[in-house]
């Protein structure tokens, strides 16, 4: 979450730039963020995790053959497979998220939709039920989405048509996953081959390895590598509405979702 694009909607370039300001303050790499579910008695149900950043961006090119020049609106975030969470999101899939930036006295609430990616050996996978080619533009210099398909585009939009898909566009949310998990440290890709969280914590220190190369049997290591892997879920937020307060200025803008790359911007009461 270092940068953005010029192409990218304003909500998530006013996040990134408070971010910056932040971490110039602190140090930190990355603010974590508020994560609120409802759990399966109807409940609120609220959590800190930390952001994987958004698809695109970063260590989370869209595809192999992804050199940069691609860019989206879609947040990630990643949780173990025998989660809490997954159950919640299971039973219904609408999200709130926060970010509190304490120093520059900023407030950045995100609602959604989550769309969770399991690995392909999980019993729950299946295709990701998010098309993120709705939600990816070209980056800043570069002609990334052909041109008759980009004409095609704007002419069914000026029409009052339906949007199709950015189908020069390769993604495979595989890669994706699997860059999100290999840019975890040593010790918290340990943490997904760890029993179920929330579960009453087991007497055998064998079953919650520090750090998985740290190992000296191999084939021990190779049986938590894949366990780990396998509870390894990259969750994607379809963001349709954000709110940002900003208390210094007291101010406060609504920005909501009104096509696949275009939003309302509003100008609210704090």
């Amino acid at each position: 979450m270092d940068g953005y694009s010029s192409r990218d909607p304003e909500w998530k370039k006013e996040l990134i730039k408070h971010i910056n300001s932040e971490r110039e303050i602190t140090n930190e790499r990355v603010p974590v963020m508020a994560l609120s579910t409802v759990d399966l008695e109807g409940r609120p149900a609220v959590r800190i995790v930390s952001p994987r950043g958004f698809v695109g961006d970063g260590f989370l090119r869209i595809s192999a053959a992804d050199s940069g020049q691609w860019t989206s609106d879609v947040l990630t975030f990643c949780t173990h497979a025998q989660s809490n969470k997954v159950r919640e999101l299971v039973n219904t899939n609408e999200v709130q998220l926060v970010f509190w930036l304490p120093n520059v006295r900023v407030q950045v609430r995100c609602s959604g939709h989550a769309h969770m990616l399991f690995h392909p050996e999980n019993p729950n996978y299946s295709t990701l039920s998010l098309d993120i080619r709705h939600r990816v533009r070209p980056r800043d210099g570069t002609d990334a989405e052909c041109q008759g398909r980009r004409d095609e585009r704007r002419e069914s939009i000026a029409a009052g048509g339906p949007v199709e898909p950015n189908v020069c566009v390769e993604i495979d949310t595989e890669f994706i996953r699997e860059q999100a998990y290999l840019n975890h440290s040593p010790v918290i890709q340990a943490w997904y081959a760890w029993p179920a969280p929330g579960r009453v914590r087991l007497s055998d220190p064998s079953l919650y390895p520090t750090s998985i190369p740290h190992i000296d049997n191999k084939q021990e290591a190779e049986k938590y590598e894949a366990n780990a892997r396998r509870n390894y879920v990259l969750v994607f937020i379809d963001i349709n509405k954000v709110d940002i307060v900003k208390l210094d200025e007291s101010t406060r803008t609504q920005y909501v979702r009104r096509g696949d790359t275009s939003w309302s911007i509003t100008e609210v009461n704090p």
